[in-house]
């Protein structure tokens, strides 16, 4: 018998440490039914979220990120056999960066599990129009190639409002005329890029400029313009003189909208513009 004994005693602890290793808590696990979705700005998305909890479910965390940043975290404790319909609509800040949501299971092991959802924001031309102020920083003529921007508008910076109204702000170097004249009214962008703004004069003159969008992006907006007679301005001295007809593309930059915008010209005393009112139009 005292042979016999410790080997039992060894069998016996053989079977508890199977035993002990039967009863390790088992990690949840979590799915989606898509990990990967493109919206643009403004639509709602819905993704159904799996959870496989052995342990016992005990919470579920849903981080929202803008290039891996936390933005906010939403925490759910009931779930709807073991699945969530999560549902988002979509910003137009959440253009700014990658926009990621970090689905996180906790078990009642404290175990846990992650997977996550990246968005593909996608921004309509006149949200990006309505996103940012636009300076004007080029202005190509066509037959020489060459930036031809005067520089009174080289600090010219607009921005477009959601009401259908926009507004210059001229900063500080003026024209000689233009500037002292028009108010800066309303503006339209049609289904193929086309982008008229009105401006009023002094004397309720009616001036429509039209520009043909060709790149509008977080960068920069490039659109093609025709100006009419700029051969009144040819002094002699010209290299190219200007013809009746040129063709121009305006380069605008793209920057964020600055509660230090200024209508018009600098101070507050001349944000109603110098003619004081805009025409109705319609487009």
């Amino acid at each position: 018998m005292k042979k016999i004994i410790p080997l039992m005693l060894l069998v016996g602890t053989i079977m508890f440490a199977a035993c002990n290793n039967d009863s390790d808590p088992v990690a949840p696990t979590i799915d989606l039914e898509s990990t990967t979705i493109a919206a643009q700005a403004g639509e709602s998305i819905s993704v159904e979220v799996s959870v496989n909890a052995p342990e016992g479910f005990d919470r579920l965390e849903i981080e929202k990120q803008i290039d891996g940043q936390t933005i906010e975290t939403e925490t759910v404790n009931e779930l709807n056999n073991n699945t969530l319909q999560f549902e988002y609509t979509v910003l137009v800040e959440d253009s700014d960066g990658i926009l990621t949501f970090v689905f996180t299971v906790f078990d009642n092991a404290e175990l846990s599990a992650s997977v996550d959802l990246i968005v593909e924001v996608e921004l309509t031309p006149t949200q990006v129009l309505l996103r940012y102020d636009w300076l004007l920083s080029e202005e190509i003529r066509q037959r020489t190639n060459e930036n031809d921007v005067a520089d009174a508008y080289t600090d010219d910076v607009y921005r477009f409002y959601e009401s259908g109204e926009y507004d210059k702000s001229i900063g500080d170097k003026a024209d000689d005329f233009g500037d002292a004249w028009f108010n800066h009214c309303f503006w339209n962008l049609d289904d193929d890029n086309v982008l008229i703004m009105t401006r009023t004069g002094a004397f309720g003159e009616d001036v429509r400029d039209t520009l043909n969008v060709t790149t509008l992006n977080s960068d920069e907006m490039r659109a093609d313009v025709t100006y009419y007679g700029l051969d009144a301005f040819n002094t002699g001295s010209e290299d190219v003189p200007y013809e009746s007809v040129e063709q121009y593309e305006k380069v605008f930059t793209a920057q964020p909208r600055s509660n230090n915008f200024d209508p018009y010209g600098p101070g507050a005393d001349n944000d109603a513009g110098p003619a004081g009112t805009c025409n109705q139009v319609s487009f």
